[in-house]
């Protein structure tokens, strides 16, 4: 059904060469009748947004977005991320000693969902931000049946958006990014659907890969010790190691499992291959991310901060469908984990694997049981 290149050369041919699409008009098992109305992720791949589009409309929908998590505007934020961080640390504190707790659910998931919350301009009050969170987590779980996805990207999801706009609307709301996408809307810039699309996609991704990498760092800290040691100490000297554990955080552990579906528009040889007009092509991130070619030293498979080559990784994608929110998942991922080791020194990982979360895109965990000390 699909092919997958594992270099980060091919990779980058793929994703970033305009002889490879996102629009699935240029698949061909799709267009001969070849892929099962059941599967689960038709649904999404047959959309037209902000993920399935390419070029003029492409840029269309993602301008809006671009806008408001643009660098300047994600450091703004520094201060409301920090007195999350400090809120949820405080919480845990309270966790008896020895007790077991859930990181995940406690600290990684609703650090970056307040803040993705707070930038869409979703109440702080009442039961919305769980309801986003648990749709997302729907939408997201390739072993759902085709029906179960439908309802949730197609139908649950846009009604709970929809009834956020009309209530922002008889408020009077506009400083935020849901109201910037409804004005361009109303000024015919995009479509209804087309803002529910960028909205869904928005606040996906714009908490869900976020936990996914501060759970990754964590783990990779508590598993590493040396290295662990090595960044308490480059801190006590004074240093910031914190951004070179998160990109290679990154690296080592991506918060996507997949980049999604190109579609070759015409033969385009990659590598030693030649992949046909109309085939698939799939970009696995935990094989890319792990080449030996691509970063041959240290061990790829170690988690090792200050790599001369991580800035080579390709977690936020490469070329015109790269991240938005790249910057925005830095610096929450950076507060986060400093803050977290300053106040758990005795941090450690329950001997016992973590629960993955069942997901053909995310790559993240269902739990990261620890111990706070």
């Amino acid at each position: 059904m699909a092919k997958a290149v594992t270099t980060r050369e091919a990779s980058t041919l793929v994703l970033t060469d305009p002889r490879f699409s996102k629009d699935i008009k240029h698949w061909g098992a799709h267009a001969r009748g070849e892929i099962p109305p059941d599967w689960p992720l038709l649904f999404i791949v047959e959309g037209k947004g902000l993920l399935t589009t390419d070029g003029d409309t492409h840029r269309r929908l993602r301008l809006p977005v671009q806008r408001a998590i643009s660098p300047r505007r994600v450091q703004a934020l520094r201060p409301d991320i920090e007195a999350v961080v400090d809120r949820l640390l405080a919480e845990l504190a309270t966790v008896p000693a020895g007790e077991e707790t859930d990181l995940h659910a406690r600290f990684a998931l609703p650090l970056p969902l307040e803040v993705i919350c707070s930038l869409l301009g979703v109440p702080e009050d009442g039961p919305l931000r769980e309801e986003l969170r648990v749709l997302s987590a729907a939408a997201m779980n390739s072993e759902a049946g085709v029906e179960e996805v439908q309802n949730t990207v197609g139908r649950d999801f846009p009604a709970t958006l929809m009834s956020l706009i009309e209530q922002k609307r008889a408020d009077g709301d506009r400083d935020d990014l849901i109201m910037e996408l409804v004005a361009a809307m109303d000024e015919g810039q995009l479509t209804e659907a087309e803002v529910m699309g960028n909205l869904v996609v928005t606040v996906i991704g714009g908490h869900e890969t976020t936990a996914n990498l501060i759970c990754h760092a964590v783990r990779g800290l508590l598993t590493h010790p040396g290295t662990l040691a090595d960044a308490r100490a480059r801190q006590d000297a004074g240093e910031n190691p914190w951004p070179d554990v998160v990109e290679e955080a990154l690296r080592w552990e991506s918060p996507s499992r997949n980049l999604m579906f190109r579609y070759a528009t015409e033969d385009v040889a990659v590598d030693d291959e030649v992949i046909r007009e109309g085939e698939a092509v799939l970009v696995p991130l935990p094989a890319v991310q792990r080449c030996p070619r691509s970063f041959p030293d240290p061990d790829p498979e170690l988690f090792a901060p200050g790599r001369p080559d991580v800035s080579r990784h390709i977690a936020f994608g490469v070329g015109p469908h790269r991240c938005p929110g790249a910057s925005l998942a830095r610096l929450e991922a950076e507060i986060a984990l400093r803050r977290l080791f300053d106040a758990f020194p005795g941090l450690g990982l329950v001997p016992r694997p973590a629960a993955r979360v069942p997901s053909l895109g995310m790559n993240g965990y269902q739990e990261l049981p620890v111990l706070l000390n």
